[in-house]
C-alpha cells in the first residue's frame, strides 16, 4: 500500500513508517537552498511531460521516516506561461530569485523553470526509479477530476431536497450520467482529430478520435460532450416519403458515434 497526497497532507508521513508515501513539501527556503546543490547531471528527463526534468536529493525533516528522500521535478517554462501576478499558481513555482523579478528582466534568464517538491520513502535509488515514483505522484488527481465533472456536469453539486430517500436517488442518478459518459468515450474515443496535433497519441486504426473535445487524456468533460455530441439541434423533413433528420452543417459527430455503435459486436 501506498500513499500519494498534496502539501496539505505534508504532517501525515511523520507517522507513516509502516506506509509507502510520495507527499507534495511546500517551497519553504531549505528546499530552495537543496536546489542550488544540485548539478546539472543529476537531472533526469520525466516521463511523459516535455521539458520537465526529476532528481533525488537527501533533504528530510527531522521527525520524518529516516528512508525519506526527496524529489525534485523542475519544468521548462516559457514566458508567455509566467504571470506578471505574484499571486498566480505558476509564478509561485519559480526559484525566489527568478520570482522577486519583472517580466522583461526574467527574459534575460538563461532558463526560467517551475519547481515542485516530493518527499517519498519509496525506492528512488536510480534515475529510473526516480522518474516512476514522480510519474505515479503526478496522476494523484484523476479522481478529483471525476469528482469536478459529476459536480458541475452531472449536476452532484447541490443536492435538492430535505429529504435523504430523494437525494439517494439524485446522487445516483448524477453517478450513473457520469459512468455514461465515461462508457462512452471509451466507445468512440474521443481525442485529438488530425495526425499533425501536437497533442494528439498513436490510436489504433479501429478507434481513431472524432474530435478534440477537451484535456485529460482525450476525455472531454460532460458538459462539452453534452454540447458537442448530444445536445446538437436538427430538425425532421419528408423526402422521398422517408422521415429524415437534417443536423445543421459541421455536426458530423453524431452520424458517426452512431455508426459505431450499430458496428459492436453483439453479445449474448
Amino acid at each position: 500500500m501506498a500513499l500519494r497526497a498534496d502539501a496539505g497532507s505534508f504532517t501525515v508521513a511523520a507517522h507513516c513508517e509502516a506506509v509507502g508515501f510520495a507527499i507534495g513539501a511546500k517551497r519553504i527556503a531549505p528546499l530552495w537552498r537543496t536546489v542550488a546543490g544540485i548539478a546539472e547531471s543529476d537531472w533526469v528527463p520525466a516521463l511523459d511531460m516535455p521539458g520537465a526534468h526529476v532528481a533525488i536529493a537527501d533533504y528530510r525533516p527531522a521527525w520524518w521516516p529516516a528512508n525519506t528522500r526527496l524529489l525534485i521535478r523542475r519544468v521548462h517554462l516559457d514566458l508567455c506561461q509566467v504571470s506578471a501576478d505574484p499571486r498566480a499558481r505558476r509564478r509561485r513555482t519559480l526559484h525566489p530569485d527568478q520570482r522577486a523579478l519583472p517580466l522583461n528582466e526574467l527574459a534575460d534568464t538563461d532558463a526560467v523553470y517551475g519547481y515542485s517538491f516530493i518527499l517519498t520513502n519509496l525506492d528512488v535509488s536510480t534515475g529510473e526509479q526516480a522518474t516512476a515514483v514522480e510519474h505515479w505522484y503526478r496522476h494523484r488527481t484523476e479522481i478529483e477530476n471525476i469528482f469536478r465533472d459529476a459536480k458541475h456536469g452531472a449536476a452532484l453539486r447541490h443536492l435538492p431536497s430535505g429529504y435523504v430517500e430523494v437525494n439517494t436517488a439524485w446522487m445516483w442518478g448524477a453517478l450513473l450520467a457520469a459512468s455514461i459518459a465515461g462508457w462512452l468515450h471509451q466507445l468512440v474515443a474521443i481525442g485529438p482529430t488530425t495526425p499533425d496535433d501536437p497533442d494528439d497519441r498513436t490510436y489504433p486504426s479501429t478507434s481513431r478520435p472524432l474530435a478534440g473535445l477537451g484535456v485529460r487524456d482525450g476525455k472531454a468533460m460532460i458538459a462539452t460532450l453534452r454540447h458537442r455530441l448530444l445536445c446538437i439541434p436538427g430538425r425532421l423533413v419528408h423526402h422521398a416519403g422517408q422521415l429524415i433528420v437534417r443536423l445543421p452543417p459541421g455536426h458530423h459527430l453524431l452520424t458517426m458515434v452512431l455508426t459505431r455503435l450499430r458496428a459492436l459486436p453483439h453479445t449474448i
